[in-house]
C-alpha cells in the first residue's frame, strides 16, 4: 500500500511529485492527471452502484436507476464527500454513517382522538435522491410504534419483534426472490421481489388506530438495518455494529 516515505510499513509513494526508493530501485515521480469528470460528477460512483446483476441478470444495486428518475441536479459526491474549508471529506459516509443516517430521514407523529381510538399517523419523508435504503439490498428500514400510559407503562404496540410479517407496511425493503417467489439471496435470485423501500423524495403516512383507554403519549422509532432479519441470525459471529439495529429518528405525540 502506497503511503508516505517512513511511515511504518506503508510504501513510498510516486504520485506526490518527487522520485522515490522502493526494493533498492529508485521510481520516477508520477504525476497524477486531474479527471474532472470523475472529481465532480457522479461517473466513478456509478462504476460499482450502478446495475450490479448477478448471473441471473437480477440487479443487485440500482442506485444509479434510482437516481436517474429522481432528476436531481445533485452528484453523490455533494453529500458523500462533501467539502469542508476547502478538503473533501474521504469517509465516504453512507449506511454506516449515523450522522448520514439520521439526516436522510424526516419522522414525524401525529395523533388524534376518534371515538374510542387514538389515531397515530407516521410521517416518512426520504431526503435523498435516491431510495431509501438503497445500495445492497440486505439494507432495510423498519418502523415500531407504541403506546404508553401516564406511567410509563406499555400498553400497545404495532408489532412484536421485528416487523416483516406482523406489520408490513412498516418494513421497507428490497426483496429478492427465485422461480416460485419465495425470499432468495443475491447470487441465487431469479427476479425482483416485493421493493417497499422509499422512493427518491417521496413522503409516506402510516395510519394506524390505538384502543385509546389509558393511552397518554405515542412514540414512534425507525431503525436502520445493514442485514436482512434472517441474515443476522445466520451470521452471529459478525460484529454487533454490522448486525443490530440502529435508531435513526424517533417522534412521540402527548395525548
Amino acid at each position: 500500500m502506497f503511503g508516505a516515505e517512513g511511515d511504518g510499513d506503508q510504501k513510498p509513494n510516486p504520485h506526490l511529485g518527487e522520485p522515490v526508493t522502493m526494493d533498492g530501485k529508485e521510481i520516477p515521480a508520477i504525476p497524477m492527471e486531474s479527471n474532472p469528470r470523475q472529481l465532480k460528477t457522479s461517473d466513478a460512483c456509478m462504476g460499482c452502484h450502478d446495475q450490479r446483476n448477478n448471473p441471473h441478470g437480477v440487479p443487485l444495486c440500482q442506485t444509479g436507476n434510482e437516481y436517474s428518475v429522481s432528476h436531481s441536479k445533485v452528484n453523490c459526491l455533494s453529500c458523500h464527500m462533501p467539502v469542508n474549508d476547502g478538503i473533501a471529506d474521504h469517509s465516504m459516509g453512507g449506511g454506516h454513517d449515523m450522522a448520514m443516517l439520521q439526516r436522510s430521514v424526516v419522522f414525524d407523529l401525529s395523533t388524534e382522538i376518534i371515538g374510542d381510538k387514538v389515531r397515530a399517523s407516521v410521517y416518512m419523508k426520504n431526503q435523498q435522491p435516491h431510495s431509501l435504503p438503497t445500495g445492497a439490498p440486505f439494507r432495510n428500514i423498519h418502523m415500531r410504534l407504541a403506546a404508553y400510559n401516564k406511567d410509563g407503562e406499555l400498553v400497545w404496540q404495532s408489532a412484536k419483534g421485528h416487523p416483516a410479517k406482523s406489520d408490513p407496511q412498516a418494513y421497507l425493503v428490497y426483496a429478492l426472490a427465485d422461480d416460485e417467489g419465495k425470499p432468495a439471496s443475491p447470487p441465487n435470485a431469479t427476479k425482483l421481489g416485493k421493493d417497499t423501500r422509499l422512493k427518491p423524495y417521496e413522503e409516506r403516512t402510516l395510519v394506524y388506530d390505538i384502543p385509546a383507554a389509558d393511552v397518554a403519549l405515542v412514540r414512534g422509532e425507525l431503525y436502520y438495518s445493514l442485514l436482512w432479519p434472517g441474515l443476522v441470525k445466520k451470521f452471529k459471529h459478525l460484529p454487533e455494529d454490522l448486525t443490530s439495529a440502529k435508531l435513526i429518528a424517533s417522534a412521540e405525540s402527548s395525548l
